[in-house]
């Protein structure tokens, strides 16, 4: 499957891009480089605007992009990006310790007694 088909949509870091075809072009030293165009839309938050723009078939495996029209063409400056909600943590449910086990124990066998007590029996730690 060929990557650069016209018509073909990818994203690169986050944003939308669809080819729209190729252009042959050969540099000063007489290299062909064949030419990718595409189009997206402008990450400016205001803007919004489609724009086409050109690039080599590595700079897009690079993900080194347009990212905004000729109007807010402004390379090295990152585009703004949404601050990502963050999750909720877990309810982390601490296990009892020692002690605590140990006077649960207690105010359990407490209890009990007390209910003996009600019923007229004797305690079972007395016997």
């Amino acid at each position: 499957m060929n990557r650069f088909t016209p018509g073909r949509i990818f994203k690169s870091r986050g944003r939308q891009y669809q080819i729209l075809g190729t252009k042959d072009h050969w540099t000063r030293d007489g290299r062909y480089v064949e030419m990718i165009r595409y189009q997206s839309t402008c990450a400016e938050t205001c803007c919004g605007r489609t724009f086409r723009a050109l690039t080599t078939k590595s700079r897009i495996r690079k993900g080194q992009l347009n990212k905004r029209c000729e109007l807010h063409h402004a390379p090295g400056i990152p585009i703004p990006v949404k601050k990502a909600r963050k999750k909720r943590p877990k309810a982390h449910v601490k296990k009892p310790t020692a002690a605590a086990r140990l006077a649960a124990r207690r105010e359990r066998a407490l209890e009990r007694a007390i209910l003996a007590m009600q019923r007229v029996q004797r305690p079972s730690y007395l016997d």
